[in-house]
């Protein structure tokens, strides 16, 4: 039996990535498809134009598109940046100031979208005749244009309010409401340009009709009694914190602003260099960026709410994992996408209308040129989610703005000047790569100049602490081999005998409460244990992904008397917390 004891620690006693991996995955497919329903009212509304209305049309929906970049970047600003922040805060354990962060953005998302809306609609011709630069789609342009202002509210205050959602343990629910709101979006260009033979304006009502009825669905979460996000009444002091929330979803908001303006300014250098045709050409390789941004940026994006936690809770080890699987899987995904692009250009093409031959030959090159652009793309999206969440802001900005206006619109200019039409499109591929460099120096840059030492390119900072960190499976053998393993670590560490026991009593006591009670039944669980210990202060952290159990509120509620082992764990403690966040139960001990 001793023998098996010592075979047990030596295979488990040792941190593996399964956890936060298997969350990673679990989370990438919620998150894939509310990128692909964010992306799919502009590229649907694009293929049905298109095929019913003509190219112009296309045209005409294409050159308001940077005008959604725009209220992406609106509500990047209060939801990404509010939702960063908050996963922070759960990950750190402050579960009543992540409520006051989520309050004030949901009241900044409301009154940004209507003030926005309204302000659209009054200056629709004005903006209408900036966004066609004068040419004969104007009178398309602003029909479109004037619909999607009437729905700006929706348009932005629902998007927003998505990423709390998913960051509240409710990804599914998130991506649902999107399916909801773009299936309805595609359903009704059906009717209203097919049936009711509405034109253009009727792509536009689809949309904000989509988004209206699909919202809807979000009434599930904000009635929840499980939701863990709460409205609190908000002090004139708390104001201060719009400051961090708006800087943190800075990088978010300079990506849609950003995008906005390089597809504005591209738009108008196609139209006087190639015509109508070329701003066709740009659409569609605009589309397959889209189309292969629902997946690469969903990968991406899958990030924020992960390393957020994980940053709060100081588990670099875990960022490590969690960058390591999210790199491989964004690279694999766009080395398949070239494939399939380069094989196939002229089936991309046809979804879109474009079924002209004059149009079609040089379409097909600029498909394959442009689709090599896209791992260069999918490693700076990783990177730039990555250091916006761990509060790199600045490197993050830095790379969106060096990516989308320095590099890009110099280069467009300069290569079609002196290459031609390929140019255009070999002038993405340029500007992905500088960008990725560019980064590289600079993060080079920041830890050799920093007085902390920096580990290298994710700029992780070396706790001061002697760290024993393990995964181990969820069973009572583990859960009693743990508290051995624990003591022998404090002692070596110059801990007392009597703290070390603490610390190793409590470790048992509550991962074998994991295995008793919280593991699902017919699924394999795992449980993250790491104890730090820095200047004679020493925290234990579990984190495990088994049924919701908050010990700190079941003794409250149970009495000493009805929960003698955790009463135990209590009266050890200094510091007893919990939080349930990414449907990982975590808890949090100072002994």
């Amino acid at each position: 039996m001793e023998k098996q004891s010592e075979n047990i620690i030596e295979k488990t006693f040792t941190r593996s990535g399964t956890l936060l991996q298997k969350k990673f995955y679990s989370y990438l497919v919620p998150t894939v498809i509310m990128n692909l329903a964010l992306s799919l009212g502009v590229v649907v509304d694009g293929i049905i134009v298109g095929n019913i209305l003509g190219t112009d049309a296309f045209s005409a929906v294409n050159i308001c598109a940077p005008v959604l970049y725009f209220l992406s970047a609106l509500y990047a600003l209060f939801g990404v940046g509010g939702s960063t922040i908050a996963a922070r805060l759960k990950g750190a354990m402050d579960n009543d100031l992540a409520d006051k962060i989520f309050t004030l953005s949901i009241a900044g998302l409301i009154v940004i979208s209507c003030f926005t809306g309204f302000f659209c609609f009054i200056f629709s011709d004005l903006i209408s005749g900036l966004l066609s630069g004068g040419s004969r789609l104007n009178e398309l342009v602003k029909t479109y244009f004037i619909v999607l202002s009437l729905g700006i509210p929706f348009l932005i205050t629902i998007p927003g309010a998505l990423y709390f959602i998913r960051t509240d343990s409710n990804p599914k629910l998130a991506a649902n409401i999107l399916i909801l709101a773009n299936a309805l979006n595609l359903g009704f260009d059906l009717v209203f340009m097919g049936v009711f033979k509405m034109g253009i304006g009727g792509a536009g009502l689809a949309t904000v009709l989509g988004y209206i009825l699909g919202g809807f669905l979000g009434i599930k979460y904000f009635k929840s009694k499980t939701r863990t996000f709460k409205f609190v009444k908000i002090k004139k002091s708390d104001l201060k914190l719009y400051s961090s929330i708006i800087s943190t979803g800075v990088p978010s908001a300079l990506a849609g602003a950003t995008v906005f303006v390089k597809n504005f300014a591209i738009n108008i250098i196609l139209l006087k260099t190639l015509g109508p045709g070329g701003v066709a050409m740009f659409a569609v390789c605009l589309n397959t960026l889209a189309v292969s941004g629902i997946i690469i940026g969903g990968t991406a994006q899958t990030l924020v709410p992960l390393l957020g936690c994980t940053f709060g809770e100081k588990d670099y080890s875990g960022i490590r994992l969690i960058m390591k699987t999210a790199a491989l899987t964004v690279s694999g995904l766009c080395i398949f996408m070239v494939l399939i692009f380069t094989a196939f250009p002229e089936y991309i093409a046809m979804i879109f209308g474009i079924k002209g031959a004059g149009l079609m030959e040089p379409l097909k090159s600029a498909i394959r040129i442009f689709s090599l652009s896209l791992p260069f793309f999918g490693l700076n999206f990783v990177m730039i989610c990555y250091f916006q969440t761990i509060n790199r802001k600045l490197l993050s900005s830095v790379s969106i703005i060096l990516e989308n206006i320095v590099f890009i619109l110099p280069l467009v200019i300069l290569m079609e000047k002196f290459t031609g039409e390929k140019g255009i499109w070999i002038s993405f591929i340029l500007a992905e790569i500088l960008t990725l460099g560019t980064v590289f120096i600079v993060s080079f840059i920041i830890r050799k100049k920093s007085s902390k030492n920096l580990s290298p390119f994710l700029l992780l900072e070396d706790i001061d602490a002697k760290i024993f960190d393990v995964t181990i499976d969820s069973s009572i053998e583990n859960a009693a081999g743990i508290s051995d393993e624990i003591i022998k670590f404090c002692i070596k560490n110059k801990i007392s005998p009597k703290r070390a026991n603490y610390a190793g009593l409590i470790a048992e006591e509550l991962t074998a409460n994991i295995v008793r009670f919280g593991k699902e039944k017919k699924t394999k669980s795992f449980i993250d244990i790491r104890l730090s210990i820095s200047k004679n202060e020493i925290v234990l952290r579990i984190r495990d992904d088994g049924v919701p159990f908050n010990p700190v509120l079941y003794i409250k509620k149970q009495g000493a008397e009805n929960s003698i082992g955790l009463n135990i764990v209590n009266k050890m403690a200094k510091k007893f917390d919990y939080t349930y966040a990414l449907n990982f139960n975590n808890t949090a001990v100072l002994v």
